[in-house]
């Protein structure tokens, strides 16, 4: 059962949280400490979003942390007078100070939350459907433009509630709840399919391990301005844009994801005009600036005051880093300040991080050998080593936690110089999942056979990978990887090879993935290509023969079959991830490929 204390002892509490996180050790829940923030310097800047629907250049809302705190408090005040501790409640808010809101009196009032997303898109209906149906919460909190489509999704059955009017003398009735350590928090719904959604059980102790790590690796404190763009309901969204700003005391600017996408440029001028020291995105946000602002000089920014962009949730491509660094070097952007990253929502977000004043690391591998799970590093670049050579790029060191590399079927960890899947073990592994035993059993608290002996206590996390140097490198899912002749390909490195063949033509998306041949030959590589004008563009450039010619000279294997689609054809996560597996369902229930767009076939 969740711990309990009167509002006197979460004050004194609140009056001895750390403004910097590092500056005491001891644990406190993160009500205690926003609390802490808004007694010491309640009139400090905590969130602001920044709005671009009426006003170009943005309009900003802010609020600080002793009104984040009082409206934390009255929301937390109501749900405790209406539900008991331990609940689920959705958050279904929009992007805004409004989510952080709702998130926070979930915790405040020592509910679970359920971070997901507003039902503005009929095509992720069913997956909030499934995954409302796995997380069966007591309530829906939203805003009120939202109300009457999230009261269309509840049917009914849920009482929705806008975190927006809610009245603030409820906060005078706050019981003072503190969380424990191990009492859940909230619950992380991965990427799954829509039939199974597997939500991760993210306790108050995870919380505050993981976000204390991201504060480490990045080297933040209270004075460390932060900006986001990434969807509030993703970790590592939630991790930039609530928990962050939240624990150590910083101010966020916040913007939309879809103000991102229809202009990058945004977002570069947020961190210029914030003086942002750190900001993160998947490798595509870095690609997308690049292939959208030609001229960053005609910008006028100042990027020198930031200090770390972090790349992670997606396969990190060295070409991007690249492409990106010296684009914006004129704009002041030190060319260590991009940092690949590893991370899950079973380990809370973060695993590994490159420093603060650490350039990113790249291996030239033998790509026979990898094919064969050993890692051979070529001296180097990858043009240099020829064309059976593969670039991998580092995501630097683990923070606050072990990584071990081990046999994925026996648990036996693997000798230095092999591949194999990548365990964890930290204070900020998930619990497990929600109400999913077997799936818990399977991942979390496993036991590493060691080169010391039997380590109890490790999560599996399903990818491939090395280390190397102390370094973690990351080859991808071990479900993507393709065998073909008793070889193993990672798919996302196939992939990189196909993206920079053909990076003239900017595909929006490449998918790799294994389909059954005929008995005596095994299975057959296949590769989908997303490209801006579609399938007729693919004529035009020689898409099939580059790829083939490509593939085969890398990776030892010759694709079977090379597909155009259009652009945003590709079945997706919500998170915008390619679903490879989906991708091959579709290839194998229609093989005249209408779905994914006109095939390529041999002139043969």
């Amino acid at each position: 059962m969740p711990g309990h204390c009167d509002s006197g002892s979460a004050s004194s509490l609140a009056a001895a949280a750390p403004g910097a996180l590092s500056a005491n050790p001891e644990w406190a829940p993160l009500p205690v400490v926003v609390s802490g923030h808004a007694v010491r310097g309640g009139d400090r800047p905590a969130l602001s979003f920044v709005s671009y629907s009426r006003v170009p250049e943005g309009a900003w809302h802010t609020l600080t942390f002793a009104e984040v705190d009082l409206r934390a408090r009255a929301l937390a005040a109501a749900l405790e007078a209406r539900f008991p501790r331990g609940e689920r409640v959705a958050v279904l808010c929009p992007q805004g100070t409004g989510y952080g809101l709702a998130f926070l009196a979930c915790l405040y009032a020592g509910m679970i939350a359920v971070p997901l997303f507003p039902p503005e898109d009929p095509r992720r209906t069913g997956r909030l459907k499934a995954v409302l149906a796995d997380a069966d919460p007591v309530c829906l909190l939203t805003v009120e433009q939202e109300s009457a489509p999230c009261r269309n999704l509840a049917d009914g059955r849920l009482p929705v509630w806008a975190v927006d009017d809610i009245n603030l003398s409820l906060a005078s009735h706050w019981s003072g709840h503190a969380a424990a350590p191990a009492d859940p928090a909230y619950l992380q719904y991965t990427s799954g399919s829509t039939g199974n959604p597997r939500g991760a059980v993210i306790t108050h102790g995870n919380l505050v391990a993981s976000t204390r790590q991201v504060i480490e690796g990045c080297g933040l404190s209270d004075s460390t301005p932060l900006a986001s763009w990434l969807p509030l309901y993703h970790d590592m969204g939630l991790c930039n844009g609530v928990l962050l700003p939240m624990l150590a005391g910083a101010h966020l600017a916040l913007m939309s994801p879809l103000a991102f996408i229809q202009r990058p440029a945004r977002w570069l001028r947020l961190l210029d005009a914030h003086r942002a020291h750190l900001s993160a995105g998947p490798n595509f946000a870095y690609d997308l600036c690049v292939r959208k602002i030609p001229e960053p000089a005609d910008l006028n920014l100042d990027l020198s005051c930031v200090r770390v962009l972090t790349n992670g949730a997606e396969p990190v491509r060295p070409g991007t880093l690249r492409r990106f660094t010296e684009a914006f070097a004129g704009s002041g952007l030190a060319p260590d300040v991009v940092k690949p990253s590893y991370g899950l929502a079973e380990a809370t977000v973060l695993v590994s991080c490159n420093r603060v004043g650490q350039r990113w690391t790249e291996l030239v591998l033998d790509s026979a050998a990898l094919a064969s799970g050993r890692v051979r590093v070529l001296n180097g670049t990858a043009t240099a080593a020829g064309a059976g050579a593969t670039t991998v790029v580092g995501c630097g060191r683990p923070v606050g936690q072990d990584v071990r590399i081990a046999d994925p079927e026996t648990g036996v960890e693997r000798e230095p110089g092999l591949t194999g899947e990548i365990w964890v073990r930290g204070p900020n592994i998930a619990a497990g999942y929600w109400n999913q035993s077997e799936s818990s059993a399977e991942l979390f608290d496993r036991t590493l056979k060691s080169l010391d002996g039997a380590e109890p206590g490790w999560m599996r996390t399903g990818d491939l990978g090395f280390v190397h140097e102390g370094e973690v490198f990351v080859l991808g899912r071990m479900k993507d990887v393709i065998i073909i002749h008793g070889a193993n390909h990672a798919a996302s490195d196939i992939e990189d090879t196909v993206h920079q063949t053909i990076g003239e033509a900017v595909p929006s998306g490449i998918a790799a993935f294994a389909v059954p041949g005929d008995d005596h030959e095994g299975d057959r590589l296949v590769i989908v290509v997303e490209l801006t004008a579609g399938p007729l563009q693919a004529e035009s450039i020689g898409l099939r023969h580059r790829v083939q010619t490509a593939v085969a000279s890398r990776h030892g294997v010759r694709p079977y079959d090379v597909l155009a689609a259009k652009r945003g054809s590709l079945p997706r996560t919500t998170s915008g991830k390619l679903r490879r597996g989906d991708c091959r369902d579709r290839y194998l229930a229609e093989r005249d490929a209408t779905c994914l767009a006109t095939k390529i076939r041999d002139a043969q």
